[in-house]
């Protein structure tokens, strides 16, 4: 079974440049301690997102002082790679709030010494973990050094030869570079030369190029690894009639899913420390009272009043459709894909070379392809063993950057679930609907365009105010801090803004609208009052023309003395509850209630 742990190792640059504050606009800033500030909050996000079985360790390099195994100077290794906890984070703080001498505690040195050691004390931290139970490996080197070995050619192969090897072994180096205030730095001086990327992949370097803000939002955009939801086989040919068979390997991601409060833990507290209750389920006889052994528990579905009973292997292969993987059917245009069809939420497929020796590179061609024509592809998808089979669409998403040529949106498939015929519903009976008069369109169209939202609606601008509460709460609780008071709520409209841009035009589109509502109003009160005085006209019409056995002139009254009412109709019954001035009801039943109640009533007066 593969584990989903993440080992996440900081390297942070302690060399003199990295420990000089930068003027930038808004405030001075001190490179080093805002990247140990990163580290915290990473730290502390997988602390109160209880995702404590990854693994985070900090390494500064370029100090004057070392502590590591392989005795390897100017490397301190300040955490070695293990679960977090709070302890940890407030050690990371105070050396990021400067409470602590660093300079007699670590000291920096501007000396040359091999980055090569660095990559092999990393290497052998990650070594101590079994591979076995890490999904991913990942080093997040924070540096404004470009060219860490500019005129000694040896150390420069060296440290790419030992970056080589930790990316053979699965250890990938995300480099987040920083500009110094008198030099920009140079991506292409060393690091490109081990950081690499293919078509689809963009290359993990990361630059701060206007403050530390963006550092720590790259870096806690980058610090949850990928997890998978599934990894199965794409078939883009069966193989039948002599067609050569052609698969591929993919993997399911969620881009979007909503982020919960974790679920409360129990405990008891009975002993000096407090201990994890542990929480067990028994099943019992209702009749003996005795527990039931998974064995003696079955599942049953009730058909034609009969109870069918099956045996949970029964119920698994009802579940079973053949061997999980996706098959491609057909391509069709880009329009075919509606809007309305996406029944669930969709997910997004990427290659897994680790299936099929080549599959990023068809998967790559693939997708260059249907962007290129407008294609989607319609295909039958079984996600596992014992799910059941669906209809999905597969929509090329093509790669996003942003100013900063950051990446956006990755290139890759989006898969919308197409729905069956039973899933699709009738539409529900509209009401007409009585447009809107030109007078009130033409002052509603300047409040759209002044409150228009420039780039449209942004999710990564709006954080959710009670999960904010939530963890500003239990993060102060945890660190004994004062629970702050209350959370900024983004979500709560610009009535000042608003008021400025459009408060006058507001005001104008309100009295026009009371204005034709009182207008709308007069009308219908005026058709409503003809028609009542054309329908007792053919009332008493329909009275000297037809017979008494009319349906329309039948006798509510004198089949109720008859105890009859249950030979009247429906609409029958209705028109007689609306000339009392009461509300119909649905039910003939209670239609008849409420006649008899109301010629009850009258009656007795």
């Amino acid at each position: 079974m593969t584990s989903n742990r993440d080992a996440v190792l900081f390297v942070i640059d302690a060399s003199s440049s990295m420990l000089r504050a930068n003027q930038s606009d808004e405030a001075t800033e001190i490179p080093f301690r805002s990247a140990v500030q990163c580290a915290s909050e990473v730290m502390t996000s997988k602390l109160i997102s209880d995702t404590t079985t990854d693994l985070i360790g900090v390494v500064f390099m370029g100090t004057q002082k070392s502590s590591n195994t392989l005795q390897k100077e100017h490397i301190y290794v300040l955490h070695s790679l293990d679960s977090p906890d709070i302890q940890r984070v407030k050690e990371l703080n105070y050396i990021a709030s400067g409470d602590v001498d660093f300079d007699n505690e670590y000291g920096s040195t501007d000396d040359e010494y091999p980055i090569g050691d660095v990559f092999w004390v990393c290497s052998e931290l990650f070594n101590k973990e079994t591979s076995k139970t890490l999904k991913t490996k990942r080093i997040f080197l924070i540096t404004d050094q470009d060219n860490p070995h500019v005129s000694n050619s040896v150390l420069y192969s060296t440290a790419i030869t030992r970056a080589r090897d930790l990316t053979e072994s699965g250890i990938q180096i995300n480099l987040f570079s920083l500009n110094k205030p008198d030099h920009p730095f140079d991506f292409n001086a060393f690091y490109s030369e081990i950081i690499h990327s293919d078509e689809l992949d963009e290359i993990p370097h990361y630059s701060a190029q206007k403050n530390f803000d963006s550092l720590i939002s790259q870096i806690m955009a980058k610090e949850s690894p990928r997890r998978s939801l599934f990894s199965i086989p794409f078939r883009l040919f069966g193989g039948d009639e002599g067609i050569p068979e052609l698969t591929i390997g993919v993997k399911g991601y969620a881009m979007i899913i909503e982020k919960k409060k974790p679920a409360p833990r129990m405990i008891h507290m009975r002993s000096e420390t407090t201990r994890l209750a542990e929480s067990r389920t028994k099943y019992v006889c209702m009749d003996t009272v005795q527990e039931l052994m998974p064995d003696d528990i079955k599942y049953c579905y009730e058909y034609g009043g009969e109870k069918i009973a099956f045996t949970k292997a029964e119920v698994a292969e009802l579940r079973r459709f053949g061997q999980k993987g996706l098959n491609l059917i057909g391509f069709k245009p880009s329009n075919a894909a509606k809007f309305h069809y996406n029944v669930e939420h969709a997910l997004f497929l990427y290659p897994d070379e680790g299936q099929f020796e080549g599959s990023r590179r068809t998967f790559a061609a693939l997708h260059k392809k249907m962007l290129e024509m407008s294609k989607v592809a319609i295909c039958y998808l079984v996600k596992r063993d014992n799910s059941l089979p669906s209809f999905v669409v597969l929509e090329a998403q093509a790669e996003k950057l942003d100013e900063d040529k950051r990446q956006i949106f990755p290139p890759g498939f989006n898969m919308i679930p197409l729905p069956f015929a039973d899933d699709i519903r009738p539409l529900p009976p509209h009401a007409e609907i009585t447009p809107a008069p030109d007078e009130m369109i033409d002052i509603l169209k300047p409040i759209v365009d002044k409150l228009h939202m420039k780039g449209g609606f942004d999710p990564n601008k709006f954080n959710n105010p009670e999960l904010g509460r939530f963890y500003d709460v239990l993060q102060a609780l945890a660190f004994d801090k004062e629970v702050p008071l209350g959370v900024e709520d983004l979500t709560n409209p610009k009535y000042t803004t608003i008021n400025k841009r459009v408060g006058s035009i507001i005001e104008a589109f309100n009295d026009e609208s009371d204005r034709q509502s009182v207008e709308l109003l007069a009308n219908r009160m005026t058709i409503q009052s003809k028609k009542t005085s054309t329908t007792r006209g053919t009332r008493g019409t329909r009275g000297t023309t037809r017979g008494s056995g009319s349906s329309d002139s039948i006798d509510i009254k004198s089949l109720w003395e008859q105890d009859k009412l249950k030979t009247a109709t429906v609409d029958q019954l209705k028109t007689y509850v609306q000339t009392t001035g009461a509300k119909p009801a649905r039910l003939k039943a209670d239609l008849i209630n409420q006649v008899e109640e109301y010629l009850s009533s009258k009656s007795s007066n």
